[in-house]
């Protein structure tokens, strides 16, 4: 009689076996960890960037939204005044002087003698700061109610006004004697409303920080920056609004355009032309 044995499902086989082909668990090494913190860095720095520019473009979407608002009001107001403007000046007249024209004003930024007072003094500099009693007052404010529509949620200034108008439509434009543009007083002498500009978010520097001054406006005609557009957004855009009722946003052509322009008063350079023409385009109202 003949038996076979199977050698393999010994139990001296087995744990052998085992013995020798179970390996050692160990854990990462420190190659392994630094390369799964950076992959976890990289993904966080990109959470981080999406949610910065989702939170910006937000910002400006509403800063969109507030200037249409606006625009909506200044239209209905045209229409009820025989399709005249209003007038885009906010200047501060002192106290006791008059200006038959103020019923006009879009923004009343004067009478720092006044019990409300439209404007005061936020330093011993002579800086002013505008009140909410200033846009109440206004021609607009009737046909808007509401403050919010006034500031920009990008302002870093945290001023009560954020925007400006188009300085060459009214006949009390910002631009005596039409020495910078041409200049209309009815929304019918517009030749193309739905790219001129009506609105615009605009940080004046100096000593206009706290409340911008007059409409917004450039000069056309010899090419200089009379204002510029508040650089407040970090992809390099901005938002407007037009007098057909459409709003816009638009991304500057040069990216460092604030580098260039960062005061008044200065000339076009070749860094700065391709903006400005745009800017000069979008309000000349008879091009």
């Amino acid at each position: 009689m003949e038996y076979a044995f199977n050698m393999t499902n010994s139990p001296e086989m087995t744990s052998a076996r085992i013995g020798r082909s179970t390996p050692r668990r160990r854990g990462f090494t420190l190659v392994e960890l630094l390369v799964v913190i950076a992959i976890i860095s990289l993904i966080i720095g990109f959470l981080i960037v999406s949610i910065s520019s989702f939170r910006a473009t937000a910002q400006l979407t509403e800063c969109m939204s507030n200037q249409h608002q606006l625009q909506l009001g200044l239209v209905s107001w045209s229409q009820d005044n025989n399709g005249k403007f209003m007038s885009p000046a906010s200047q501060e007249f002192p106290p006791g002087i008059t200006n038959p024209n103020r019923d006009l004003f879009w923004v009343k930024s004067y009478n720092t003698g006044a019990s409300v007072p439209r404007i005061r003094d936020t330093d011993l500099d002579g800086m002013k700061d505008e009140t909410d009693q200033a846009l109440i007052d206004g021609a607009l404010y009737e046909y808007v109610g509401d403050l919010r529509a006034y500031q920009s949620p990008l302002d870093p200034t945290g001023r009560v006004r954020s925007y400006a108008l188009n300085g060459f439509i009214s006949d009390i434009p910002d631009n005596p004697n039409n020495a910078w543009g041409p200049t209309v007083d009815r929304i019918s002498k517009i030749r193309n409303p739905s790219n001129t500009m009506y609105t615009i978010a605009e940080h004046d520097t100096g000593w206009q920080d706290n409340y911008n001054r007059g409409g917004w406006v450039v000069d056309v005609y010899t090419e200089w920056w009379k204002d510029f557009p508040a650089f407040w957004d970090p992809l390099d855009r901005l938002a407007m609004s037009f007098v057909d009722g459409s709003s816009r946003i638009i991304t500057l052509a040069n990216p460092k355009l604030n580098e260039v322009v960062n005061q008044h008063e200065i000339p076009v350079t070749e860094a700065s032309q391709i903006d400005f023409d745009r800017f000069s385009s979008w309000l000349n109202p008879v091009k």
